[in-house]
């Protein structure tokens, strides 16, 4: 089927580029009147087939929208999880995307939905409605954030309703406070021409330099990933490090380190965990991550040494790369924050959700796959 030819190579261009995703981020869709193929829960945009889509029935998805589920949370997600089951037609090992339900209800053939780094700088600033609709007007929809799942596929799908009793016609470009943005279009094509204004309009309102190659990454970063893989606490089986001038000039003090302490976006606590660990000059290492793992039940997985870099360490080599790749990410969204009022992160109650939501604890665990 020539669209989901398409939609396969929409989706590794975007996948492949780290400054719109990273790991099992994001996610993309075809549709024609009866079914919908949305990329599966958890899999890497950058490197998918046609068999990482799930095809679904319309007619079951459309239930989702008139359904009234529990007032429980976990119930409600767990309700609706069973209803996005059921409208599978194929593959049946395959969850779809949480967001599928939103994408089924967006109007146009195809709709990619990432997490540019430079959108979500605007997007995660204290400023950032006011930003977005200088820019771009009232051609948009903008979400202010809104917990992912069904609670978040109700209140786009009642803006798209005022937005067509507004306009006449459909939006095509979603904004999601603190989230990222939805993009949807009938071609190919299109979609890449509107990722291209979005991403031209908001870089012509800041001035952008070039990032420092990495450096040798010190010493004591090295030993202490050792250290903390050959230990028998749980602390992890890999490490990796960055030492570049960004990270440097975010963890030369634990006030310039402030700016990132706080998740922004739900990859960001999917990936990264909620909590990150500062290791001052003066600290006591061992006592400093006993004390982290006292406070917070779990090893902590970003952990910043003053003066030195960021050291991640994950079950694997390739989860604790892309948890690098993620808190990297996250510390060019505080820095481009400073452009449109200064970083705005998420809420406890907000955090909290996403840390507990069974969806994104799946998505978590097939992002360590190898």
């Amino acid at each position: 089927m020539e669209n989901i030819k398409h939609l396969v190579a929409l989706s590794q261009y975007y996948g492949a580029n780290p400054e719109f995703v990273i790991a099992g981020g994001g996610n993309t869709s075809f549709k024609n009147e009866s079914h919908m193929w949305v990329k599966a829960s958890g899999t890497s945009m950058a490197d998918i087939d046609e068999a990482g889509f799930v095809c679904l029935d319309r007619n079951k998805l459309n239930v989702i929208s008139d359904r009234i589920y529990s007032k429980d949370s976990a119930k409600r997600e767990a309700e609706v999880k069973e209803d996005l089951h059921s409208a599978i037609v194929s593959p049946q090992g395959l969850r779809p995307s949480v967001e599928a339900s939103l994408h089924n209800i967006i109007n146009y053939a195809f709709v990619v939905h990432t997490h540019p780094t430079i959108v979500n700088g605007v997007l995660c600033a204290h400023k950032s409605e006011d930003v977005i609709k200088d820019m771009f007007g009232d051609e948009l929809i903008y979400v202010p954030y809104t917990d992912p799942g069904y609670v978040l596929f109700k209140e786009v799908s009642n803006s798209l309703k005022k937005y067509r009793q507004k306009h006449h016609k459909e939006a095509q470009i979603i904004f999601l406070e603190n989230h990222g943005v939805f993009v949807g279009a009938d071609s190919a094509e299109e979609i890449h021409k509107i990722y291209k204004q979005i991403v031209e309009k908001i870089a012509q309102s800041i001035s952008l330099t070039e990032e420092a190659p990495v450096e040798k990454t010190a010493k004591t970063l090295e030993e202490l990933g050792v250290a903390l893989c050959q230990n028998e606490s749980g602390f992890g089986k890999a490490y990796t490090t960055d030492s570049s001038a960004l990270t440097k000039s975010l963890v030369n003090s634990i006030d310039n380190f402030k700016s990132v302490a706080i998740p922004f976006t739900p990859d960001n606590i999917v990936y990264c965990k909620p909590k990150y660990l500062f290791i001052e000059a003066k600290d006591n290492v061992i006592y400093s991550l006993a004390r982290f793992v006292c406070d917070n039940n779990y090893p902590p997985k970003v952990i910043a040494c003053e003066g030195k870099g960021i050291l991640v360490v994950e079950e694997n080599e390739k989860s604790a790369r892309i948890a690098l790749d993620v808190f990297i990410d996250m510390m060019k969204v505080a820095r481009l924050t400073k452009h449109f009022g200064g970083p705005r992160p998420m809420t406890k109650e907000q955090i909290a959700f996403i840390d507990n939501w069974e969806v994104e604890n799946y998505r978590r665990q097939v992002s360590k796959l190898s």
